[in-house]
């Protein structure tokens, strides 16, 4: 069975020795990696992830191979705990050069490869893709340098890569126009999972809200979700699980609990089978976060296919990825970023009407491996 190669930030769930990566991006790969195996390729994960800055005076963690089931393996890059910048500054370039190396070592000429883009790892993919002529099949999330700029080196480098992909996995259609229409590209909004049935809605005569996620001032979406109770009577109830700065938020929902005919429900980080149930007990699903912000031009909010993979409908802010998306007719926006916006969002559902959305789930997934498919043979 023919292999591909995947390159990005990745690391294994509890490990001892944590590495730089992300859940959110973790987890798309995961599903893209499934993907892959789905139309009739194995897959190698390469992680060029260092320690986390909080891993001190580890012992190096020499580069290993490690077989996760008979169609995916993953390696990892060796690495170590540092406690000074000097000694941070070595364990990046080590990944980095150790990256540019086994490319050059491992890679074919017109091999097709996928990249999770990151800026930290441009360099290197650009310098062997130079060297060794493989297709580079580049996964964009997000334009980095429209989102925080490390610096205007970091700049030139991530308009480079996009000038010599190949093709591309895009996570928004905004991205193609901005990036690269002219080349093969699959949208892939995100994982296209869907959970199997383990609850369904409570029958209490009300009507459940859901905010899951991160919980945190900067996007806010937790603060703005609890903030619309004051707009809601006594037929709504808000659940929020999530992990974050949980403090300040639990002060804000008592307050709130004192004045709102809607009640709020915090219980903490759930996982597995709790957070399905959990979720699924509930009706509808938020994604609140804030509506300024130029990432928000193609950065696709993971929390809209979470929620309807688990049955739910979804209130979501206005953004044009969204909206623009094919699944944009199957969500309720709001179009002004206050908190009574929100709540006339929430008002606008009937929970009577059919729901739909698993099937869109569904759908999309097909879709998705079909592409893949060409794009890889």
């Amino acid at each position: 069975m023919k292999e591909i190669k995947y390159i990005g930030f990745y690391d294994l769930p509890n490990s001892k020795c944590k590495r730089v990566s992300a859940l959110s991006a973790t987890n798309k790969m995961d599903y893209i990696c499934n993907s892959i195996n789905n139309v009739g390729f194995q897959v190698h994960v390469i992680s060029p992830s260092w320690m986390d800055d909080s891993i001190k005076n580890f012992k190096i963690q020499k580069t290993s191979t490690i077989q996760l089931n008979d169609n995916k393996k993953l390696t990892l890059v060796s690495s170590f705990g540092t406690s000074n910048k000097f000694t941070r500054i070595v364990k990046i370039i080590y990944s980095l050069l150790w990256l540019f190396f086994w490319l050059v070592k491992s890679v074919k000429r017109d091999e097709k490869i996928i990249v999770y883009h990151s800026p930290w790892i441009s360099l290197p993919i650009i310098l062997a893709k130079k060297l060794k002529r493989f297709k580079l099949i580049l996964e964009v999330e997000e334009i980095y340098s429209d989102v925080t700029s490390l610096h205007p080196y970091f700049d030139k480098l991530e308009k480079k890569i996009f000038q010599i992909a190949d093709s591309f996995l895009f996570s928004s259609d905004l991205l193609v126009s901005k990036i690269g229409d002219s080349k093969k590209n699959i949208i892939i909004y995100g994982n296209y999972n869907v959970n199997e049935v383990l609850a369904h809605p409570i029958n209490d005569n009300k009507i459940h809200l859901l905010y899951a996620g991160i919980i945190d001032k900067v996007k806010a979406g937790a603060f703005n979700a609890v903030e619309s109770a004051l707009y809601l009577n006594e037929d709504y109830v808000l659940h929020i699980i999530g992990f974050g700065d949980v403090k300040t938020l639990l002060i804000r929902i008592n307050e709130i609990n004192k004045i709102s005919k809607c009640k709020i429900i915090f219980d903490g980080t759930l996982s597995g089978s709790d957070y399905i149930k959990y979720c699924q007990k509930c009706h509808i699903g938020l994604s609140t976060q804030k509506m300024d912000g130029k990432y928000l031009e193609t950065s696709f909010p993971s929390k809209i296919l979470s929620y309807m993979g688990l049955g739910l409908r979804v209130v979501s802010c206005g953004v044009e990825c969204v909206m623009d998306s094919k699944i944009g007719n199957d969500i309720v926006f709001y179009y002004k970023d206050t908190t009574q916006a929100i709540a006339e969002a929430i008002k606008k559902i009937n929970i009577t009407t059919p729901n739909n959305n698993i099937n869109i789930i569904k759908k999309l997934d097909r879709e998705f491996i079909s592409d893949l498919k060409k794009l890889l043979e």
